[in-house]
Parts: structure tokens; C-alpha cells; sequence
């Protein structure tokens, strides 16, 4: 009964619905042609630049890398310079300064007192 339906709808609604063919004139036709080939190598291009750009970007991305390692280089470079400055300021804090010793202090005073003497001419009393 099932198949007997089936059928029977098949054939009505072949009979309903026909189809009826379209005549499109050549030059359309050949204009559509050329119209798709155009838009086939403007598409085929514009592929090529895509994979250019895309191949640009992944140098750009490249390039940020490097300078970003070259500026974590850059700034430590500059903390272990400003490191050895400062180390070699406490060396030369540490260091015993030539006129900080005691012997220097008193040949400076004598020495002092011997042009003061002379150049003011001062003599002791009698």
C-alpha cells in the first residue's frame, strides 16, 4: 500500500510540476564566462598578497621579538654597569685616602707653621 501511494504521488506531481528550459543568448552567456575567469585571477592575486602580508606580519612579530631582547639586553647591561659603579665607588671609599694618615697631618702642620713664620717674618722675643 505504501509503495502503491508513493508511486501514484510521484506521477502526479511530475505531471504538476515540469520543468521548462531557459534560453540565455550566447553574448551573456560568454560575458558571464569572462566576468568568473576575472573574478578567478583577481581572487587567485589577492590569495598571493594575503600569503605575502600574512608573511610580513610573521617577520614584523619576528622583529618585535628580537628588539624586545635586545632592549631586556640593553637594560641589564645599563643595572650591572650602574652595579660596578657603585662598587667601584665603596673600593674607592674604602681605600685609605694619602692626606687621611697621621703623618701627613703632622708634616702639614709643621711644614704650616715653617711658612707662616717666614713669610710673616715673625721672630721670638728675646
Amino acid at each position: 500500500m505504501k509503495h502503491i501511494l508513493t508511486t501514484l504521488m510521484l506521477c502526479v506531481s511530475s505531471l504538476g510540476f515540469s520543468q521548462d528550459t531557459l534560453q540565455i543568448p550566447a553574448l551573456e552567456l560568454e560575458e558571464f564566462f569572462l566576468a568568473l575567469d576575472t573574478l578567478e585571477t583577481q581572487d587567485s592575486i589577492k590569495t598571493v598578497l594575503i600569503t605575502e602580508l600574512e608573511k610580513q606580519i610573521a617577520f614584523h612579530k619576528e622583529l618585535n621579538d628580537h628588539n624586545d631582547l635586545l632592549l631586556r639586553y640593553r637594560d641589564e647591561e645599563i643595572e650591572l654597569l650602574n652595579e660596578q659603579i657603585n662598587l667601584h665607588l665603596d673600593y674607592i671609599n674604602s681605600v685609605d685616602k694619602w692626606y687621611k694618615k697621621p703623618w701627613v697631618g703632622v708634616v702639614g702642620g709643621f711644614v704650616g707653621t715653617i711658612v707662616l713664620i717666614n713669610t710673616i717674618e715673625y721672630t721670638l722675643p728675646d
